[in-house]
Protein backbone atom coordinates (compact mmCIF):
# COMPACT_ATOMS: atom_id res chain seq x y z
CA UNK A 1 0.00 0.00 0.00
CA UNK A 2 2.78 2.30 1.13
CA UNK A 3 5.98 0.75 -1.24
CA UNK A 4 6.67 3.98 -3.11
CA UNK A 5 6.54 6.31 0.26
CA UNK A 6 9.06 3.40 2.10
CA UNK A 7 11.15 4.08 -0.50
CA UNK A 8 11.45 7.85 -0.47
CA UNK A 9 11.59 7.41 2.95
CA UNK A 10 14.82 5.81 3.02
CA UNK A 11 16.33 8.47 0.65
CA UNK A 12 15.63 10.43 3.57
CA UNK A 13 17.80 8.45 6.12
CA UNK A 14 14.53 6.96 8.06
CA UNK A 15 14.72 3.48 8.89
CA UNK A 16 11.88 2.44 7.15
CA UNK A 17 10.24 -1.42 7.81
CA UNK A 18 8.22 -2.50 4.45
CA UNK A 19 6.60 -5.26 3.21
CA UNK A 20 4.15 -5.86 0.45
CA UNK A 21 1.85 -8.07 2.36
CA UNK A 22 1.29 -8.87 6.16
CA UNK A 23 -1.94 -9.95 8.26
CA UNK A 24 -2.59 -7.13 10.26
CA UNK A 25 -1.71 -9.45 13.26
CA UNK A 26 1.82 -9.97 12.55
CA UNK A 27 2.33 -6.06 11.37
CA UNK A 28 1.09 -5.15 14.89
CA UNK A 29 3.18 -7.48 16.64
CA UNK A 30 5.94 -6.20 14.41
CA UNK A 31 5.83 -2.54 15.35
CA UNK A 32 5.65 -3.45 19.25
CA UNK A 33 8.18 -5.31 19.14
CA UNK A 34 10.69 -3.11 17.26
CA UNK A 35 9.19 -0.11 18.49
CA UNK A 36 8.08 1.34 14.93
CA UNK A 37 5.48 3.80 14.16
CA UNK A 38 2.80 2.70 12.05
CA UNK A 39 1.98 4.88 8.45
CA UNK A 40 -1.36 3.34 7.18
CA UNK A 41 -3.82 4.20 4.66
CA UNK A 42 -6.07 1.72 6.72
CA UNK A 43 -8.62 3.38 9.49
CA UNK A 44 -10.16 0.06 10.15
CA UNK A 45 -6.65 -1.15 11.36
CA UNK A 46 -5.49 2.38 13.34
CA UNK A 47 -8.78 1.55 15.57
CA UNK A 48 -6.88 -1.08 17.80
CA UNK A 49 -6.00 -0.12 20.86
CA UNK A 50 -2.87 -1.49 21.20
CA UNK A 51 -1.83 1.09 18.25
CA UNK A 52 -3.24 4.08 20.15
CA UNK A 53 -0.58 6.80 20.01
CA UNK A 54 2.04 4.71 17.72
CA UNK A 55 0.86 5.57 14.20
CA UNK A 56 -0.39 7.84 11.54
CA UNK A 57 -2.81 7.57 9.49
CA UNK A 58 -2.42 8.59 6.11
CA UNK A 59 -5.46 10.94 4.50
CA UNK A 60 -4.18 10.61 0.62
CA UNK A 61 -3.25 8.47 -1.51
CA UNK A 62 -0.78 10.70 -2.96
CA UNK A 63 3.03 10.15 -2.61
CA UNK A 64 3.89 13.91 -1.71
CA UNK A 65 0.96 14.82 0.16
CA UNK A 66 1.68 11.80 2.15
CA UNK A 67 5.50 13.61 2.43
CA UNK A 68 4.04 16.91 3.26
CA UNK A 69 1.84 14.96 6.21
CA UNK A 70 4.73 13.55 7.89
CA UNK A 71 6.48 16.62 7.64
CA UNK A 72 3.82 18.86 9.63
CA UNK A 73 2.95 15.94 12.09
CA UNK A 74 6.30 13.78 12.57
CA UNK A 75 8.48 16.99 11.54
CA UNK A 76 10.50 14.45 8.98
CA UNK A 77 12.90 16.52 6.87
CA UNK A 78 12.34 16.84 3.38
CA UNK A 79 16.13 17.01 2.44
CA UNK A 80 18.92 15.37 1.25
CA UNK A 81 22.29 16.59 1.98
CA UNK A 82 25.29 16.12 4.39
CA UNK A 83 22.92 15.92 7.75
CA UNK A 84 21.00 12.99 5.83
CA UNK A 85 22.23 9.05 6.15
CA UNK A 86 20.58 7.90 3.23
CA UNK A 87 19.43 3.75 3.23
CA UNK A 88 19.36 1.34 0.57
CA UNK A 89 15.70 2.19 -1.19
CA UNK A 90 15.43 -2.01 -1.43
CA UNK A 91 16.44 -3.21 1.96
CA UNK A 92 16.83 -0.47 4.03
CA UNK A 93 20.30 -0.86 5.07
CA UNK A 94 23.05 2.00 5.14
CA UNK A 95 24.81 3.21 2.50
CA UNK A 96 28.66 3.22 2.45
CA UNK A 97 30.72 4.95 0.27
CA UNK A 98 32.19 3.02 -2.45
CA UNK A 99 35.87 3.86 -4.28
CA UNK A 100 35.46 5.24 -7.55
CA UNK A 101 38.37 2.55 -8.26
CA UNK A 102 35.96 0.01 -6.85
CA UNK A 103 32.81 1.35 -8.96
CA UNK A 104 34.03 1.94 -11.98
CA UNK A 105 34.76 -1.97 -12.10
CA UNK A 106 30.82 -2.34 -11.36
CA UNK A 107 29.02 0.58 -13.30
CA UNK A 108 28.31 1.24 -16.75
CA UNK A 109 31.94 3.19 -18.07
CA UNK A 110 30.03 5.96 -18.91
CA UNK A 111 28.73 6.65 -15.51
CA UNK A 112 31.78 5.83 -14.25
CA UNK A 113 33.16 8.69 -16.13
CA UNK A 114 30.62 10.90 -15.49
CA UNK A 115 30.53 10.75 -11.54
CA UNK A 116 33.31 10.37 -8.86
CA UNK A 117 30.76 9.61 -5.87
CA UNK A 118 29.61 6.55 -5.23
CA UNK A 119 28.02 4.57 -2.06
CA UNK A 120 26.97 0.71 -1.62
CA UNK A 121 24.84 -1.39 0.14
CA UNK A 122 26.20 -3.58 2.43
CA UNK A 123 23.15 -5.81 2.24
CA UNK A 124 22.04 -6.10 -1.32
CA UNK A 125 25.39 -4.80 -2.90
CA UNK A 126 23.36 -1.73 -4.68
CA UNK A 127 25.19 1.44 -6.19
CA UNK A 128 24.15 4.37 -6.48
CA UNK A 129 25.42 7.94 -7.62
CA UNK A 130 23.71 11.23 -7.87
CA UNK A 131 22.96 11.31 -11.36
CA UNK A 132 19.86 12.69 -13.12
CA UNK A 133 17.37 10.76 -10.66
CA UNK A 134 18.99 11.80 -7.39
CA UNK A 135 18.56 15.73 -9.04
CA UNK A 136 14.75 15.11 -9.70
CA UNK A 137 14.21 13.97 -6.21
CA UNK A 138 15.91 16.91 -4.54
CA UNK A 139 14.26 19.21 -6.63
CA UNK A 140 10.46 17.70 -5.82
CA UNK A 141 11.52 17.76 -1.95
CA UNK A 142 12.51 21.05 -2.39
CA UNK A 143 8.73 21.71 -3.92
CA UNK A 144 7.68 19.79 -1.00
CA UNK A 145 9.30 22.01 1.51
CA UNK A 146 7.63 25.12 -0.44
CA UNK A 147 4.02 23.56 -0.93
CA UNK A 148 4.16 23.18 -4.53
CA UNK A 149 3.76 19.71 -4.83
Amino acid sequence: MLGRLARWLRMLGYDTAYERALPDHTLIERVLLEDRWLLTRDGYLVKRKVLRGRHTLLASDDLGDQLRQLQRELQIRLALDDRTDPRCVVCNRLLEPLAHEEATLRVPPFVAAQHRTFVRCPGCRRIYWPGTHWTHVQGRLARLSRHEG
